[in-house]
């Protein structure tokens, strides 16, 4: 018999790693997302790029750290209800329990409404303090108190869990590039017009409320599908009741997810306040570059958490620590040749896009995508813990690598200037990935040897 030269031994054991049908449907998944997401990041970048171009450095970082003030400020104030819609949506649908389903979308709608006018109330009360300390004018701050109602408009965990929930991955991949279209008509309006920042502000915003009010409609819209809004009430009594710790798990998802939502943006924040506006900008610019890495891992971490609440509702821990370890070693490894590769052209990349002002953002680039090819081979850890209903767990380790980012970020900024923030995210993403693996692990040899 002729040995077929295709099958190299390395071909070998990823076929077999596919051959039950889990890994294969998470990256196909991911996949859908990611098809969307492409077009997506393409749009985002023309934005990026025509925002830089029209502006200036000085003036886009000042737009940089108004857009990452409110996403800041929503960030660590919404709850990211998404992840409560399938932990607990998976167990109802597993144990056929529709009316509870329903009562847990009723209850997280109303968590995004209350957190969202939190939200925006927040960012409108603090900016006089924020607008001193990074020396906004008095016309600067009036911008981010209209700005801040973008906190208000963007209300969309719920949906987007719906979707996830029941595997409706291919509709947020058609919706994904809505969004960014209607960003990059805007601002390309701002720059034939000889728009200012005000202008260009507007585009954002409006970019971000439309993607917002796609993703309510068709949520709700595969609600209607799925027969979940028959018989709805406005009844409040006795949400969370079939839902035992769902409070609980709602708290410590939201200060996880939130503190790591907003991390970059604080960052921004912090690089203006220590190096000023151009130095935020620089930094932007080198994270939407990278986010051809950061933006699979998020994606990757959507489409597997799913799979890992059904599978440990079944039982399976065993199973959800095989493919926490082969997604990890399959995405993170690609990631490497992708940092390989932006090794060579970064700075050619960055000038011909954004422009030779901002070529200063290369080696940072580098350092950040390097950070995210390392988050990538731990990027199926968090959704292990939320799978196992332990997310505190992920909150304490967050917030013991979070200090660690941002105490690095000032030794390291004021000895390296703006690469030393490249540094900082590189050696604090080592640390959380091999901490969170470990325990992860130990943690699901404990669940496995319970009868």
């Amino acid at each position: 018999m002729i040995e077929d030269s295709t099958r190299t031994p390395a071909a070998l054991p990823l076929r077999k790693w596919f051959a039950d049908g889990f890994l294969g449907r998470i990256f196909r998944n991911a996949g859908a997302l990611l098809g969307g997401k492409a077009v997506a990041g393409a749009l985002s970048l023309g934005t990026l790029a025509v925002t830089a171009r029209g502006l200036g450095p000085e003036l886009f970082g000042t737009l940089i750290l108004i857009h990452g003030y409110v996403k800041l400020v929503g960030g660590l104030t919404k709850f990211q209800s998404w992840q409560a819609v399938i932990h607990f949506g998976a167990t109802c649908l597993e144990e056929k329990r529709p009316d509870d389903l329903q009562r847990l979308i009723k209850f997280t709608t109303l968590l995004d409404l209350a957190s969202a006018v939190i939200g925006m109330a927040l960012a409108m009360a603090l900016v006089g303090l924020v607008g001193e300390t990074l020396g906004w004018d008095a016309s600067t701050v009036d911008l981010v108190m209209v700005y801040s109602l973008l906190i208000a408009v963007t209300i969309k965990a719920t949906p987007i869990g719906v979707l996830r929930l029941f595997d409706r991955f291919k509709l947020i991949a058609l919706q994904t590039p809505l969004g960014p279209t209607v960003g990059l008509i805007g601002v390309s309006l701002a720059y034939a017009s000889d728009g200012g920042l005000v202008a260009y502000l507007a585009a954002w915003f409006a970019a971000g409320a439309v993607e917002s009010a796609a993703l309510i409609a068709l949520g709700w819209r595969e609600l209607g599908r799925q027969g979940l809004l028959r018989n709805l009430t406005v009844s409040l009594r006795g949400l969370v009741k079939p839902h035992p710790g769902l409070w609980r798990f709602v708290w410590a998802a939201n200060i996880f997810t939130s503190l790591s939502a907003a991390a970059s943006h604080l960052i921004t924040l912090l690089l203006g306040w220590l190096l000023g506006p151009t130095a935020a900008g620089l930094f932007k610019i080198a994270n939407q570059f990278a986010s051809v890495l950061v933006v699979p891992a998020a994606i990757l971490r959507r489409t597997i958490y799913p799979e890992f609440a059904k599978l440990t509702a079944k039982g399976e821990p065993r199973l959800v620590r095989k493919l926490m370890l082969r997604a990890g070693l399959i995405s993170g490894s690609a990631a490497v040749v992708v940092v390989l590769v932006l090794m060579v052209i970064a700075e050619p990349l960055i000038n011909l896009i954004v422009g030779p002002a901002y070529g200063g953002a290369a080696d940072l680039l580098v350092l950040i995508a390097a950070a995210s090819a390392v988050m990538l081979y731990g990027f199926a850890i968090e959704p292990v813990f939320f799978a196992l209903g332990r997310p505190g767990i992920m909150l304490r380790l967050s917030v013991i690598t979070a200090a660690l980012n941002l105490v690095l970020i000032f030794l390291l900024v004021a000895e390296y200037g703006l690469i030393g923030a490249g540094m900082a995210a590189l050696a604090s993403t080592l640390v959380s990935v091999g901490l969170t693996t470990f325990i992860a692990l130990k943690k699901l040899r404990k669940k496995a040897a319970r009868p």
